[in-house]
């Protein structure tokens, strides 16, 4: 990194002026092409992130003590492992740094009083949509992050995340995070039994008639295992909207609002449960649950989602491509004759990848050392020695790194599981090791090679994959409408139903009692704003 922090600056304002004022049509190229700004020196300088020019700029001399909160229940070792950090942060620009953890029973009640009762902290982990975001950035609680003080600051976050990342991240054209710089797909595959497909002779599972008629040779010919098990609404997203090319809105609301992914110039989003589509959703879920491809007690079953089909009470299990994929190991070490894999039942509808906004992390506004935290989450996402700690712990007691890019966990993994203590706010997939995995399952070569033709042929980048609705101005009504889709929804995505249409109706008739039009005109007007605001 010998750019000098000038150089960096003006890039950065060439940056956000072009990100103001590009077409979608620009923006396609950005996704598509996953590139950062300039990455190619990232891990030959990711130890030396803090370069001689910003030490001399930056007044370091005085050491300070920063406090980071993280969501989750953190592990047995993280203050071991965050001391580690703080040796190597105070080497390079004089700080410590400690951790608490917000559970995730409770942060849903603390998150917004850290900021109402003035808290002393530092650095917060945060998420659009689903980690307070947008309704903390919109009550002043995360400190702006502007073009000059990023390029002093935090110069190595910007060689990094895309210039997509921080187009999302904005607020009113205002930037209040780093997003993280991870290429993920929240995507549902299909877990399937190799051996079954192999004994109903059936070749492959390619589109939902392949994935109903191996189905339909479970029903027809096993006793003791049924399609789902008890996991019969897993197929609502698949179904109601992936395979079409639809994508949900990410907020509250379920699979209630969608907008088509496959097609980026079409920025309306769509309330479903008016169209046609849905009604031939419900009839479908009535004709499977009829067929018994799923048990009755899908409403009330309580099991984990995987133990259907790892107990091989299922032929399938629905999910996304590293659960499913990850199950299918841990099938095929204890029953290997079972030949679990799985499939894609839309292998070349375009899809988006998850915002990069999807995690991240913000200063706080009242925050006595705005720059020396912005240095720190600077060191956290791009230096190495920093990073692999985060995400690893310490190398020789929980894990063994195995070249620059694999890892492999020691006896005391346990004490500090990898990537499980809510480092996913500074995420960077050139610094991301890989577990290494001496004879692969594969299933987990599949796996990989299957995200890979994603990433390089299928990611749709639609305006609206970041845009997250916020529930603020009608939250009374969501909360009632909820409420109507638990009583009147879940039984018609299960089929559980005596008539289709007339259930579809008088779901149709709560939500409109329950106030959806209302909700509907504050989405169109979120919708615009954000759009305006890109």
């Amino acid at each position: 990194m010998d750019k000098k922090c000038i150089a960096i600056f003006l890039c950065l304002m060439l940056l956000f002026t072009t990100l103001t004022a590009c077409s979608s049509g620009q923006k396609d190229n950005q996704v598509a092409t996953n590139e950062p700004a300039n990455n190619n020196q990232i891990e030959e300088d990711a130890n030396n992130s803090q370069d001689d020019d910003l030490k001399t700029e930056i007044d370091t001399s005085e050491h300070v003590e920063l406090k980071m909160y993280l969501l989750g229940d953190g592990a047995q070792d993280v203050d071991l492992v965050y001391e580690k950090i703080s040796e190597r942060m105070k080497e390079k620009i004089n700080a410590t740094i400690t951790v608490d953890f917000l559970s995730w029973a409770e942060h849903d009640t603390k998150y917004s009083l850290l900021f109402s009762s003035g808290e002393d902290f530092d650095i917060i982990f945060t998420a659009s949509g689903w980690a307070h975001y947008e309704t903390t950035a919109v009550r002043n609680g995360f400190l702006e992050l502007t073009e000059e003080f990023l390029a002093k600051y935090a110069p190595d976050i910007l060689e990094v995340v895309p210039p997509i990342a921080w187009d999302q991240a904005k607020i009113n054209g205002k930037v209040y995070m780093v997003p993280n710089y991870s290429i993920e797909f929240g995507y549902d595959v299909i877990g399937v039994r190799g051996d079954l497909m192999e004994k109903y002779n059936i070749e492959k599972i390619e589109s939902k008639e392949d994935l109903e008629a191996y189905f339909d040779a479970i029903v027809e010919n096993e006793t003791d295992i049924t399609p789902l098990g008890p996991n019969g609404g897993a197929l609502e997203y698949p179904y109601l909207f992936q395979a079409d090319g639809w994508q949900v809105v990410r907020g509250p609301l379920g699979t209630l609002f969608m907008y088509e992914t496959a097609n980026p110039d079409n920025t309306t989003v769509e309330y479903v449960i008016e169209t046609d589509r849905f009604m031939e959703y419900a009839k479908k879920m009535k004709e499977m649950a009829d067929k018994g491809y799923w048990t009755r007690d899908s409403l009330t079953d309580t099991s984990a989602r995987e133990d259907p089909w790892k107990l091989g009470k299922a032929a399938a299990m629905v999910w996304h491509v590293g659960a499913v994929a990850g199950v299918a190991e841990q099938i095929n070490k204890e029953h290997p004759e079972w030949k679990a894999t799985f499939v894609d039942i839309s292998p070349n509808v375009k899809r988006p990848v998850n915002p990069y906004t999807n995690n991240g992390v913000a200063i706080n506004a009242a925050s006595k050392n705005p720059e020396r935290a912005m240095m720190a989450i600077n060191m956290l996402m791009t230096d190495k020695e920093c990073y692999d700690l985060a995400a690893y712990g310490i190398e020789g007691v929980h894990y063994e790194a195995i070249d620059d890019d694999k890892y492999r966990p020691l006896e005391d993994a346990d004490r500090f599981p990898a990537n499980q203590s809510c480092n996913w706010g500074w995420n960077n997939e050139n610094l991301k090791r890989k577990l290494y995995v001496e004879n692969p399952d594969p299933v987990l070569v599949k796996a990989e090679e299957t995200v890979e033709r994603w990433k390089n042929e299928l990611i749709s980048n639609h305006p609206l994959d970041a845009f997250a609705f916020a529930e603020e101005n009608v939250k009374n009504e969501v909360a009632v409408i909820n409420t109507v889709l638990t009583q009147y929804m879940q039984p018609i995505s299960l089929g559980f139903v005596d008539d289709v249409e007339a259930a579809v109706e008088e779901l149709r008739t709560k939500l409109r009692e329950a106030g959806i039009e209302k909700v509907i005109e504050e989405m169109n007007r979120q919708v615009e704003e954000y759009l305006a605001n890109r």
